[in-house]
């Protein structure tokens, strides 16, 4: 396969040998123009010094004379020029579209543009025209105002910029392309090169197009294109062309080289294949590259990544034998874990809340779970076990886990720096991370502050990539250090940010490879004016190749038609043309692609493959067309036993046997019956929950809040034995919302309920226990005795299980004892919704389900309360009676009931348990019955034939804290 490099090297080298050595060679990219030398060293049968090969951007640069100044610098620039236009300019506003601007200018040069007639364009009077005739003659809207009075401020600032500069004998890109093609005239006379050869151009700006039909004038060029009957037939609709064909036809070259019929007459292979995820195609890139290499030892291969994000997937992917391959692209900065540090250090201190504290000051605090983000990172863990290794830094050991244990600990939503500095006992760690940003030299100090402490620690481990990380962030922090030391004005956190992430998003971590490699790893601008025999090309997706419609101007759309500025058409029609180009030599074409899915913003294949086989693969016989799709190969499978058993052997039943005496609550019982296995975690496994700081208040936290509130109003009658009054009730509903208040923040240790869900649940807690003090003021309960208040009732049952006989400590944590008229009651407190109903128990159905079924859950609650409170009566009266009462206990009627809050008007529901014989007729003692049916749920949970498993009611696994461990 002859590329095109090498058909133009030969040509050149034959036509120019006398004088090859005066030439000026431009091409597209440096990257060409490598190829080119080497292709044109081969051409040449004996040494011969070389021409001046260079990438157009390069060529033009040298020619205009001047220093190109970075995009930074000239955002600055731009800011004083405009301050003097509008001194009210906010510069956090200013730096969120300072670089488009800068990029329309440099887009208005580059083509030419008249620019007194484009910002004549957008004056007001123009830019109603073209809005809406009848708002001529009428006041503008505010916002109208602003944004044309930006334009007459822009106008300005473009002509004094475009002095300062040439003052100065600088320039943007745009306005250096402008200077030479208004100059191109002179320059064409001078000596300098004997001829300017272009070669393999596409999508010339206006400027690049004058200097080149300038130089052709004076016959000092000759260009060479590399073209394809299949896109320069005439009204072809493939935009691959559309350039090309708009040369060809005004240019009036006196010969068109070159157009070849390659892509129409060529015998190819062209793969189509669908992946399923994005990461994917790297692994199948790498098979692709093993199979071309076992066919072709030498095979000439590039892998094409339209989507640079692919990079780290298929350099993971390539195999082993493929020693020796180039990457031309570099691996972006942003994607290093390094950069990711940054930014959650940014995230801290831009995300944290100003709140006024009850001195009356405002104080910044940091968001926990910012600081809990950057205190895991693996660069900042690596620190704390470095500090771990050190002896004389003990005080230090796991200082940061110590921290974010605290911060759990106590529940900190909300954190200030200060906090911070003390919890960590001021470690410099902690003072470089959330000492407070200021403004830029502040951030500045602190990042050349935690280089310095993270090289220490990497410096221990030679040769690894984070040294080189540490290495170029630093350089990049160096720069903005000079760029703003002297300057009056004080750049903010938030467009230091900007300034810094722009760097960071220019960067690359250059690679080491073999330039001419026969395996070339590249971006899709790096293959201009290249040809390979084997091409992969990854993500050939709409809206990656090519990519998507986005306006990236300031200036309407209708004004870049206008003026002939670029839009995304012309981004389209390069893109074609790169990868049509592509193809033209290429013998194998794999194209990948990521399948559409559910997921929201999948893309579909992209409009080119579409295009080669409705009509390339069509028209051109000898290509061999296929559209795959790629299939996971599971050479291995496992089998996997979804239930878990866990069998009840010695050691499972000494542990059952202590729970049972240390007690048997209601909670353990539903617990059991509901999922054994979860059970097992939590009672015998002792598996707990991981703490977590808790922003609003959870349903769990809720419920505790409300229980807390009736708790203080009820505390001094409890210790006092008086009764509740009405009197009593009206003060509690006058100190409600107060009242709620305190425990609102102590429930959720400091988190206030002025905003948010925790406002909305705070108006909620007032308004459910506000209907119950009413209820309760207006009800017959009234003298209420309260007796006990979060207080545990128990009683000991002996079960006889084969041989042993077995103390089971029956328990019940009840949140109120009260004593109304002769009714002694057991309350319940639920801030869900019960329902009468919920509490019935047939009497046929307590022998088959009563102890086996979920849904009698908070039925058997009140079952264990009330059997407990008959057992305490019979047994020790004097511990649940008040002290000194001459009540006679056979007048008192135990009863265990529920207060559901968001079922209120119900009163507190009981459940009447007709406990009866076999014969369904005769009534059953209480307690008797009680009693058999504890036994044999004990006899059950004892059981070895009967192993610990989990559930099948799935929803019983909807709010469980293992379901993770189960894959439910």
């Amino acid at each position: 396969m002859q590329t095109f490099l090498e058909l133009t090297a030969k040509y050149v080298y034959e036509k120019y040998k006398e004088n090859i050595s005066e030439l000026c060679v431009i091409l597209p990219s440096r990257r060409a123009s490598f190829f080119f030398k080497n292709a044109l060293a081969q051409a040449a049968p004996e040494p011969i010094w070389s021409p001046e090969v260079s990438g157009m951007e390069d060529f033009i640069c040298r020619l205009a004379q001047t220093d190109v100044l970075e995009p930074i610098n000239l955002q600055l620039e731009l800011y004083d020029l405009m301050r003097e236009q509008d001194p009210t300019l906010d510069f956090d506003q200013f730096v969120t579209w300072a670089g488009t601007l800068l990029d329309d200018f440099s887009r208005i040069d580059q083509n030419m543009v008249d620019t007194s007639k484009l910002f004549d364009y957008l004056t007001e009077a123009k830019a109603l025209e073209r809005w809406d005739p009848q708002y001529l003659g009428k006041t503008l809207s505010p916002t109208l105002k602003k944004y044309f009075s930006l334009w007459d401020n822009i106008e300005k600032t473009y002509q004094q910029l475009q002095q300062r500069l040439l003052k100065n004998k600088q320039a943007y890109t745009g306005m250096a392309f402008r200077k030479v093609a208004e100059d191109i005239e002179s320059i064409a006379k001078e000596p300098g090169c004997a001829q300017y050869i272009f070669i393999g151009l596409n999508a010339l700006t206006t400027s690049e197009e004058v200097i080149i039909k300038s130089l052709l004038k004076h016959n000092r060029a000759e260009v060479l294109f590399d073209s394809d009957d299949f896109y320069m037939e005439e009204a072809t609709p493939n935009r691959a062309g559309a350039f090309l064909r708009k040369y060809k036809s005004t240019w009036k070259l006196p010969e068109w080289r070159w157009q070849q019929n390659l892509l129409l007459t060529d015998e190819k292979e062209i793969n189509v294949i669908g992946v399923a995820n994005a990461s994917m195609q790297g692994k199948l890139a790498g098979q692709l590259l093993q199979e071309i290499r076992n066919q072709d030892k030498h095979g000439q291969v590039a892998i094409i990544l339209p989507d640079e994000t692919l990079l780290l997937p298929v350099l993971h992917s390539i195999p082993d034998s493929v020693p020796n391959y180039n990457i031309t692209m570099g691996l972006s900065f942003k994607g290093t874990p390094l950069f990711n540090l940054i930014d959650l250090l940014f995230e801290v201190h831009l995300s944290g809340v100003t709140q006024l504290q009850q001195s009356g000051y405002k104080v910044y605090q940091y968001h926990h779970l910012s600081v809990t983000k950057l205190l895991t990172h693996p660069f900042i863990r690596k620190y704390e076990l470095y500090l771990n290794e050190q002896p004389d830094q003990a005080k230090y050991h796991n200082f940061i886990q110590k921290v974010l244990d605290k911060i759990v600990a106590d529940n900190r939503v909300l954190i200030t720096a200060q906090d911070l500095l003390e919890l960590s006992e001021h470690q410099p760690l902690f003072e470089t991370l959330f000492r407070t940003w200021r403004d830029c030299d502040d951030i500045i100090a602190a990042m050349y502050s935690l280089i310095e402490m993270l090289r220490e620690v990497y410096s221990h481990q030679p040769n690894t990539i984070e040294t080189e990380y540490l290495y170029i962030f630093y350089t990049l922090v160096k720069r903005l250090d000079t760029i703003f030391d002297c300057r009056e004005q004080k750049i903010s956190v938030r467009s230091f940010r900007k300034f810094l992430y722009e760097l960071i998003a220019s960067t690359r971590l250059p690679f080491s490879g073999e330039p001419i490699s026969e395996v070339q790893i590249m971006g899709m601008l790096e293959t201009r004016a290249l040809d390979f025999e084997n091409v992969i090309i990854l993500s050939v997706n709409e809206n990656t190749l090519p990519a998507p419609k986005r306006h990236e101007s300031l200036m309407p759309y209708d004004v870049l038609r206008e003026f002939g500025l670029p839009t995304y058409s012309e981004t389209e029609g390069a893109m074609a043309y790169n990868f049509y180009r592509l193809l033209q030599r290429a013998k194998r074409v794999n194209l990948l692609y990521v399948l559409p899915s559910d997921t929201y913003g999948s893309g579909e294949k992209s409009r080119f493959i579409l295009q080669l086989q409705n009509d390339l693969a069509l028209r051109n016989p000898k290509i061999k067309f296929r559209d795959l799709t790629a299939a996971v190969e599971q050479k291995e499978t496992r089998k996997y036993n979804e239930d878990i058993v866990i069998q009840k052997d010695a050691q499972t039943l000494e542990q059952l046997k202590k729970e049972l005496q240390r007690g048997l609550y209601p909670s353990h019982i539903n617990m059991y019956i509901n999922c054994s296995l979860q059970y097992y975690f939590s009672r015998i496994a002792k598996i707990r929950e991981m703490d977590e700081v808790e922003e609003q208040l959870g349903t769990d936290k809720f419920g505790t809040l409300v229980h807390q509130v009736l708790e203080d109003f009820f505390k001094e009658f409890a210790q006092s034995g008086e009764p509740i009054k009405k009197q009593h009730v009206e003060a509690m509903l006058q100190n409600l919302p107060a009242q709620v208040r305190k425990e609102f923040i102590s429930a959720t240790r400091g988190a206030t309920p002025d905003r948010g869900m925790n406002y909305l649940l705070y108006k909620v807690a007032i308004q459910v226990l506000e209907k119950y003090l009413l209820n309760l003021k207006n009800s017959d309960e009234l003298p209420l005795f309260i007796l006990r208040l979060e207080d545990t009732l128990d009683t000991v049952l002996h079960v006889q299980v084969d041989d042993e006989l077995i103390p089971v400590r029956v328990a019940g944590k009840a949140d109120r004892i009260d004593m109304t008229k002769n009714e002694l009651r057991v309350i319940d407190y639920k801030t869900g919704k019960v329902e009468r109903n919920q509490l019935v128990v047939k009497p046929e159905d307590v022998a088959l389900h009563f102890t086996t079924d979920s849904k009698y859950d908070k039925a058997r609650q009140l079952w264990l309360y009330q059997y407990i409170l008959q057992q305490t009566l019979r047994k020790s009266p004097q511990t649940i009676l008040p002290e000194g009462s001459q009540i006679d206990v056979q007048s008192i009627t135990p009863k265990s009931g529920i207060l559901s809050f968001r079922n209120l008007d119900a009163g507190v529901l009981t459940s009447e348990f007709n406990f009866t014989e076999t014969d369904n007729v005769t009534p059953k003692d209480f307690v008797t019955a009680s009693e058999e049916l504890l036994s044999t749920f004990v006899h059950r949970m004892l059981d070895v034939n009967d192993p610990i498993r989990k559930t099948t009611d799935l929803d019983v696994c909807q709010w469980c804290p293992y379901r993770g461990i189960c894959a439910r």
